[in-house]
């Protein structure tokens, strides 16, 4: 593939780590967690995603273009390649097939050549992480990408992760959202999701979060308790944690009823 991305920090190469934080734990101005998605918020690989469909689907004897690559933007992969089978027309194929070649030729791009961050992503990260909020990555990807991306970033960048194959229902599902607030043992009413896709914005959504909105690819509707801005850039702790006060309210510190995760597929991760 052609490379579509710039240069990125250096390796800083560890296994993702997994933690529980309890409700003494410190969370400073409230926000008790910031949930990452990774495709297309956290880096820019989307562009990879849609290359590498551009490169099999032609093999498979389809034909492929940018409104059927748009579709796919922050789905569920095993959607994705349920959509890619019934655009080209090969019933014979499975979706989980058609998943795995793709996530084999992004993997390899991920593992071979710097990561696309989207701009002001790890520094926003680094500003958590030093202010002492929590960040989970939580992603339609499956586990194997993630693990390549987080041994990418800087020790301590995530305290936990949700991948794709790790739930029972993908985005716009709010269970990758409550599996990461439960991973966590805080409230989603506490947290802000940070978004770029329809999918991933009803997701964080109907989990009960605030949700950020920097869009990306393709428009994201509007829906209550949503923020959007031009880029992370514009934001670091202390500003995402006053743009969510504002935006909620008070909301997050009000009595809500949260969603509860099917735990039939859950309990197996």
């Amino acid at each position: 593939m052609t490379d579509p991305v710039a240069e990125a920090p250096a390796d800083q190469t560890h296994s993702p780590e997994t933690a529980t934080l309890t409700e003494e734990t410190p969370r400073p101005g409230g926000l008790a967690a910031a949930l990452w998605d990774f495709d297309g918020t956290l880096a820019d690989t989307e562009p990879i995603w849609i290359a590498a469909e551009y490169e099999l689907i032609p093999r498979l004897g389809g034909e492929w273009n940018d409104h059927h690559a748009h579709q796919l933007v922050g789905n569920d992969l095993i959607d994705s390649g349920t959509y890619i089978a019934q655009v080209i027309g090969r019933d014979d194929l499975s979706p989980a097939w058609i998943v795995e070649q793709l996530l084999q030729q992004v993997v390899e791009y991920c593992r071979t050549n710097p990561i696309p961050w989207r701009p002001g992503a790890v520094e926003l990260l680094e500003s958590l992480r030093a202010t002492g909020i929590p960040c989970a990555l939580v992603s339609a990807s499956y586990r194997e990408l993630l693990d390549v991306i987080i041994g990418r970033l800087p020790e301590g960048s995530f305290v936990t992760s949700v991948a794709g194959d790790e739930v029972t229902r993908g985005k716009p599902d709010p269970e990758p959202y409550l599996l990461a607030c439960e991973k966590l043992g805080v409230r989603p009413q506490d947290c802000v999701v940070l978004e770029d896709s329809p999918p991933g914005s009803r997701s964080g959504h109907d989990a009960g979060a605030t949700v950020v909105v920097i869009e990306n690819f393709v428009p994201v509707p509007e829906l209550p308790n949503q923020i959007r801005v031009q880029s992370l850039e514009e934001l670091d702790a202390t500003s995402l944690t006053e743009l969510v006060a504002r935006s909620a309210g008070g909301r997050a510190h009000d009595r809500v009823d949260t969603p509860e995760i099917d735990r039939r597929g859950a309990d197996a991760f």
